[in-house]
């Protein structure tokens, strides 16, 4: 009977401690996931911080690009609307009120076009990682996948053949006058066709600006999301 008992306490014992083993293994491997869990918020809190702060950067360059073409907007119209009696000297003036670089080449100041450098190497982390799949609101999942059109779009392209027409113009007109003073070439050759470039560079810019202006609007509205929801 001693005999049956012990077996029968040993058997509890392995039984007992079969279970111990499988909850503690059951309880290491919660703890592991924990830990994981733990990591994985960690990494995407950060991640969230960082493409906030590129989006904000992104904000803030749309709105020094927008001054910027709203002062070259001003010094074209002024130009063109004045045509018959501008001088190289009135644009000048005309630049200097308007002030948006420190250049003074008459040249460039007709024909300069501006943009941004777009900061996407966060958002390129996210998308190309994949982790934008762990942003559970599809609204805000597809806004910040329609990001990555703003911030690599070409704002310097739209009008770079324009610039370079209105530099070819200077150039043929200096081997025709056969001089380097690009505000004695201006005055004196002013023409319809130098007139058309001006006019075209103008249009584009106000086309520039108003997509400016909508890209500044829709950051406002996704920053403001996101610091107010979070983004995972």
């Amino acid at each position: 009977m001693q005999k049956t008992m012990y077996t029968s306490f040993l058997k509890k014992e392995t039984v007992f401690n079969a279970i111990a083993i499988f909850i503690s293994i059951l309880g290491s491997f919660a703890v592991e996931r924990y830990i994981q869990f733990n990591k994985e918020q960690a990494e995407l809190e950060i991640l969230e911080n960082n493409l906030l702060y590129e989006l904000e950067q992104n904000y803030f360059s749309l709105l020094s690009l927008r001054g910027t073409l709203k002062s070259v907007i001003a010094v074209s119209d002024s130009t063109t609307s004045n045509w018959n009696g501008i001088s190289s000297k009135k644009i000048k003036k005309y630049h200097q009120d308007n002030l948006y670089d420190i250049n003074e080449r008459i040249e460039l100041i007709l024909s300069d076009s501006y943009g941004f450098s777009a900061k996407n190497m966060y958002f390129n982390s996210l998308q190309n990682s994949g982790l934008i799949l762990k942003i559970e609101r599809r609204e805000l999942r597809n806004e910040i996948e329609s990001v990555g059109s703003l911030i690599n779009r070409n704002y310097y392209s739209s009008n770079q053949k324009i610039s370079e027409g209105i530099l070819a113009w200077f150039n043929d007109k200096a081997l025709i006058e056969e001089s380097l003073n690009n505000e004695l070439i201006f005055d004196k050759h002013k023409d319809f066709e130098l007139l058309k470039l001006l006019s075209d560079r103008r249009r584009n810019e106000i086309y520039k600006l108003y997509g400016v202006e909508n890209d500044i609007k829709f950051l406002e509205l996704l920053i403001d999301d996101i610091e107010t929801k979070g983004m995972f």
